[in-house]
């Protein structure tokens, strides 16, 4: 699923190319991705008409604001794109939702497994939504990465379950997933089972400091193409290259030359050294 370098690099795109544009059709092909309202065809054609006011990202998710008050949010599946094409290109298969432009340009969003997901909200504040989104029933985000403070990052760590597991607890820091929750994890120095509540505070700044930069990194350099990511252009990231541990299992650690490892946290996997990353026990 694409995490927050990803849908970031989504929003920016579709800032150059959609913003103040007016929306003069919106067409849902496949109504099983809509999650909410029940009412969304009365919701969708509000916003013919309106302009579109804002692009933003809250977490791994992609607001559509328009100038009527009202929003599209997307949450893209593990094979979830959203595209910009000519109004008049060929529609590809697995094309849910189309949302033609006035500069005959069209927003297109293509799910060929149809994890992803879509909300229509009348009213969304797309700088502070997260009221109505825990409201459509989405659960409580925590802060962005970026507008963390070393202090309030060691309060969030403030538990005994294993850091790679609580950074990706969406209520506690919101937007890491598996690749990044690696790579900061490595750069850090910390290993992925850890208790969160046993890093000492100068690792926990560190931390704190690392998740950042390489969110930062990977944002610059388009995020991470695995299979199935591309951007608003249909372009591949180019942050696959540069990834120390994540899915380098067997491969020599980039530092110290030691295999890569996996362990299973919490049901997910996690990449590390097992010489660069000592486990801290002691809370």
């Amino acid at each position: 699923m694409p995490e927050l370098p990803e849908v970031e690099n989504i929003a920016q795109g579709l800032r150059h190319e959609i913003l103040k544009c007016g929306v003069t059709r919106m067409q849902v092909i496949q109504p099983a991705i809509i999650r909410f309202p029940r009412n969304w065809r009365k919701i969708t054609k509000r916003f013919v008409g309106d302009n579109i006011e804002q692009v933003a990202r809250r977490a791994k998710r992609l607001i559509i604001a328009f100038t009527g008050g009202g929003a599209i949010l997307i949450q893209l599946g593990m094979t979830g794109k959203v595209l910009v094409a000519d109004a008049d290109a060929p529609v590809v298969k697995h094309t849910h939702v189309r949302i033609r432009l006035s500069n005959g340009r069209e927003v297109r969003l293509i799910d060929p497994r149809r994890f992803g997901r879509v909300w229509f909200f009348a009213h969304l504040d797309s700088v502070h939504p997260d009221a109505e989104m825990e409201a459509a029933g989405m659960g409580r985000l925590g802060p962005e990465p970026f507008d963390v403070t070393p202090k309030k990052f060691r309060e969030i760590l403030q538990s005994s379950r294993a850091v790679k597991t609580h950074l990706l607890d969406q209520s506690r820091i919101a937007g890491l997933g598996n690749i990044y929750a690696d790579e900061s994890l490595f750069a850090a120095g910390i290993h992925p089972a850890t208790p969160a509540a046993a890093i000492p505070p100068a690792q926990a700044d560190k931390l704190c400091r690392t998740i950042k930069s390489i969110l930062r990194r990977a944002i610059r350099h388009g995020g991470t193409t695995l299979l199935d990511y591309r951007n608003a252009y249909g372009e591949m990231g180019r942050f696959l290259k540069m990834l120390k541990v994540y899915q380098r299992t067997g491969r020599p650690c980039h530092v110290c030359h030691t295999p890569i490892q996996r362990l299973v946290l919490g049901g997910r996997s996690s990449h590390y050294c097992p010489k660069c990353q000592p486990l801290f026990q002691k809370i």
